[in-house]
């Protein structure tokens, strides 16, 4: 594995650090390397990887319909029903 050296931290930052490893009861090393990973994870990763566009796009702009995979998916399997009622156009 990698070392890093961080020079010239603020004390407050250093402390907020040390805060939040002690809350997650964890050395601050440890915090530190959780912090970076998931940082450098999160910026590895394409915007469509996290959420497709479609997907933003409708939830932005339909409310209320929050997972639309899952309702296209809803649509899919009851096209599929064999004995699906006939729709009537009154």
């Amino acid at each position: 594995m990698a070392s890093v050296v961080v020079r010239n931290l603020s004390k407050e930052t250093k402390s907020r650090l040390v805060a939040r490893a002690t809350r997650n009861k964890h050395s601050l090393e440890e915090e530190l390397r959780q912090i970076l990973d998931a940082t450098a994870r999160a910026e590895a990763e394409s915007p469509d990887a996290q959420e497709p566009f479609g997907d933003w796009l409708v939830r932005i702009t339909r409310p209320g319909y929050d997972d639309f995979a899952a309702i296209m998916e809803r649509i899919v399997v009851e096209r599929k029903l064999p004995d699906r009622p006939l729709p009537t156009f009154d």
